[in-house]
C-alpha cells in the first residue's frame, strides 16, 4: 500500500513538471516560431508541437523526479508519517528503498527511449518548418512591398505568373537587382538581367550578369546530422543515469536539512539549477 502511494505521488508530480516545464520552455520560444507556426497549415505545424512535448517532456523528466521526490519526503516529515512508520519497524533504508521504485521505473523507461528521442529530431523539424513558412512567403510575394523572411528581404515591382519583375533581394552579405526573376522554391531564385553587390573581405564587389541563382537556404537544410545525434545519444543516457542520483538527493536532502517550506524551495530550486548546469556541460564538452 505504502510503495503504491509513493509510487503514484512521485510519478504524477514527475510527468507534471516535467510537462510544464517544457510548456515554459515552449513559451519563450513561442516569440520566436509563433509567426511560423501560426502562418502554416495545421498538418505542419502538430507534428512539431507533439515532437517538441515528446522530446522536452522526457529531457525534463530527471527535474521532475528531482522534484516530485522532494515534495513527497517533506510531506511524509511534515506530517510525522515517517514517525509512525518507524514505529511499525520500517527502517528508513526500506523507507528509501520505497521513494527509489520511481526513479528505477524512470531510468528503465528513459533507457528505452534515450535512443529514439533526440533533440536533434526537434531541430530537423524546425528547420522543416522555417523552408516550408518562407516558402509560402516566396511564393506569394506581394508587389511593391518589402518582405522580410529571416535573413532574406524581397522587394517586387510587379509579377505575372510565376514571373517576378522588377526584384529586389537582400540576403547577407549580397544585395541582387534584376529585371526579371522565378522562384523554384526551397529557398532558390533565378535571377536574368541585373547586377549584385556583395562584399568579402571588406571589399565591395559590383558584377553584371545574364542569369544569376541563388539558394537563400544553403545554411537551412532539413537533413539530420548522424553526429548530432550520436551525441544527443550520449546525453540522453548520462541525463537518464542521473535519476538515481537525484532521487537520493532530494530524499535525503528532504529527510534531513528541510525543516521549513523556505528550506525545501531552496533545496528544490538548487538541485534543478545544479541539473541543468550539469547537462549544460556534459553537452558542451561531447
Amino acid at each position: 500500500m505504502l510503495q503504491s502511494l509513493v509510487l503514484w505521488k512521485v510519478t504524477r508530480t514527475a510527468y507534471l513538471t516535467a510537462l510544464v516545464m517544457a510548456l515554459l520552455i515552449f513559451a519563450v520560444q513561442i516569440f520566436r516560431l509563433g509567426f511560423i507556426l501560426f502562418g502554416l497549415p495545421p498538418e505542419s505545424s502538430i507534428p512539431f508541437f507533439l515532437i517538441w512535448f515528446v522530446f522536452y517532456g522526457f529531457y525534463f523528466l530527471p527535474d521532475g523526479i528531482f522534484l516530485a521526490t522532494a515534495l513527497t519526503a517533506y510531506e511524509f516529515k511534515e506530517k510525522k508519517l515517517t514517525h509512525v512508520l518507524y514505529s511499525f519497524h520500517l527502517s528508513p533504508a526500506k523507507l528509501l528503498r520505497i521513494f527509489l521504485a520511481p526513479a528505477l521505473l524512470f531510468v528503465l523507461l528513459g533507457s528505452l527511449l534515450s535512443y529514439y528521442i533526440v533533440e536533434e529530431y526537434v531541430a530537423f523539424t524546425t528547420r522543416g518548418l522555417l523552408i516550408q513558412y518562407k516558402d509560402r512567403i516566396f511564393e506569394n510575394i506581394p508587389v511593391k512591398t518589402f518582405v522580410e523572411a529571416g535573413n532574406v528581404v524581397v522587394y517586387i515591382r510587379d509579377r505575372d505568373g510565376s514571373e517576378l519583375k522588377g526584384i529586389f533581394l537582400k540576403y547577407r552579405n549580397t544585395q541582387v537587382v534584376a529585371r526579371r526573376a522565378h522562384y523554384e522554391g526551397a529557398g532558390r531564385f533565378v535571377f536574368e538581367e541585373g547586377s549584385l553587390i556583395t562584399r568579402e573581405k571588406g571589399k565591395y564587389l559590383l558584377m553584371r550578369f545574364d542569369t544569376y541563382r541563388l539558394n537563400t537556404e544553403e545554411f537551412l537544410v532539413p537533413r539530420i546530422s548522424k553526429e548530432t545525434m550520436k551525441r544527443d545519444r550520449i546525453l540522453n543516457a548520462l541525463n537518464t543515469l542521473m535519476i538515481p542520483i537525484l532521487s537520493v538527493t532530494a530524499f535525503f536532502g528532504s529527510m534531513r536539512f528541510c525543516r521549513t517550506h523556505t528550506h525545501l524551495y531552496v533545496l528544490i530550486s538548487s538541485g534543478l539549477v545544479l541539473h541543468q548546469l550539469a547537462i549544460f556541460v556534459m553537452k558542451l564538452s561531447l
